[in-house]
């Protein structure tokens, strides 16, 4: 787990790191208002995605199988990804605000389609247990990514032919990297089928997956909006520099999230097998997560609380100097996710997905109730509270419907298709 965690850390953080420095490289090499338009259009595609994605690579990862295997998720896959352009498409039509902002959205909706087939293409690996094929692809699609996003700056300094070089490094990516690695991993399998790439995929299959997955995803869609709901109260109410100083200092905290996103990678079908075959396995291996993160999270908000103020300035300018409580209570916000994001994850191996959706829907309630009147009274400090309202809230719910798990374990199912397989701790 050490090892693959340690793999997944470097790619995120190299992907997370280039992400960063696209939007640096818009910020300084465009206007504000076309950074926000930029921003605007990843805050429309990203839930839109999370959700049409439906984790489909929780399940792989976790093993959840089919008749056809691997075969039924590159289906599943393929059919969401169609429903996740055609939506990006249809509320890029309702909400953009003119042609220039709806050709931005579509674009960048096609990026994110080939992330989605990276994705499952990473699910496989994830559930090989090598992190090191995914940390790879991550870390292609994000150098090509700047290296392409700079290329369109210096040659146009168009907005359009920007967000076409970064959606370009996502083509990279997939073509030259996931899906010929994911080629080479099934070749070995294909002539008995199997769990591992069969070719009897069905479409009745897929859509079963999609049905099986439909509460990860929707659990997912709403933490995405929940991150982006405080973004549209500040366009709307603020304006689109606003939105982009916001998003700028969103992406600092994203740091100390890298490693608990990698970890929680690693750990994810460990969890599984020992939610299924040892549940003294599961209770330590989770607990010490959680303890190891809570401690990280500390270390962190620390570093800022004393720091923040001269990042901002380094990275961004003496402009950004003023927005240290800004960043202070982000980076509050991740911290309280950082337990939470493990104790999601050992809900994800217990196969509980209807509370994880019960879950980010109450917290998507908490923080659409603070933020319209914290944004108006306090600006974008106020934003950060209303997250941080949200995640204080979906922590004490996860710790809460953990501890009762714990006390009463029953079965997993395993299977989709065929007959199921039992043991350990249970929805």
């Amino acid at each position: 787990m050490k090892r693959n965690a340690a793999w997944a850390f470097a790619g995120n953080s190299v992907y997370a790191g280039c992400q960063w420095v696209v939007f640096v490289l818009i910020v300084k090499t465009l206007s504000a208002q076309e950074a926000g338009t930029f921003a605007y259009a990843t805050a429309v595609t990203g839930p839109i995605f999370v959700l049409t994605n439906v984790r489909l690579r929780n399940l792989l990862a976790t093993g959840v199988d089919t008749a056809g295997g691997f075969t039924d998720y590159v289906t599943a896959r393929v059919l969401t990804t169609i429903a996740g352009v055609s939506i990006c498409l249809a509320a890029g039509a309702l909400l953009s605000p003119g042609l220039g902002s709806f050709v931005i959205v579509a674009v960048m909706a096609l990026g994110r389609a080939c992330d989605a087939l990276s994705d499952i293409c990473h699910g496989l690996f994830q559930r090989e247990l090598d992190m090191r094929s995914a940390a790879i692809g991550l870390s292609v699609n994000g150098i090509v990514s700047v290296a392409l996003v700079s290329l369109a700056l210096v040659v146009s300094q168009s907005l359009v032919a920007t967000t076409a070089a970064y959606a370009g490094g996502s083509l990279v990516a997939l073509a030259a990297w996931d899906l010929r690695k994911t080629v080479q991993r099934l070749a070995p399998s294909r002539p008995a089928g199997g769990e591992h790439g069969g070719l009897s995929g069905s479409a009745a299959s897929a859509v079963q997956l999609i049905t099986t997955a439909v509460p990860l995803g929707l659990s997912s869609a709403i933490g995405s909006v929940q991150t982006n709901v405080p973004r549209y109260v500040i366009a709307f109410s603020l304006g689109a520099a606003s939105l982009a100083k916001f998003a700028a200092i969103s992406y600092v905290p994203l740091v100390g999230h890298l490693i608990v996103n990698a970890t929680s990678q690693a750990a994810l079908p460990i969890l599984a097998n020992d939610a299924r075959t040892s549940d003294r396995e599961y209770r330590a291996r989770l607990v010490l997560l959680v303890f190891v993160t809570i401690a990280a999270g500390a270390a962190t908000l620390l570093a800022v609380f004393r720091y923040g103020g001269a990042v901002l300035s380094l990275v961004y300018g003496k402009d950004y100097t003023g927005y240290s409580d800004v960043l202070f209570w982000l980076t509050a916000a991740t911290v309280v996710t950082f337990a939470s994001v493990f104790l999601g994850t050992g809900t994800t191996a217990r196969r509980r997905f209807k509370s994880q959706l019960v879950i980010s829907a109450m917290s998507l309630v908490v923080v659409a109730a603070c933020a319209p009147p914290l944004v108006r009274g306090f600006g974008l400090v106020g934003s950060a509270w209303a997250l941080f309202a949200g995640a204080s809230f979906e922590f004490i719910a996860y710790a809460v419907l953990t501890i009762r798990d714990l006390r009463s374990p029953t079965v997993v199912v395993t299977t989709i298709g065929r007959s199921p397989v039992a043991g350990g701790l249970t929805p």
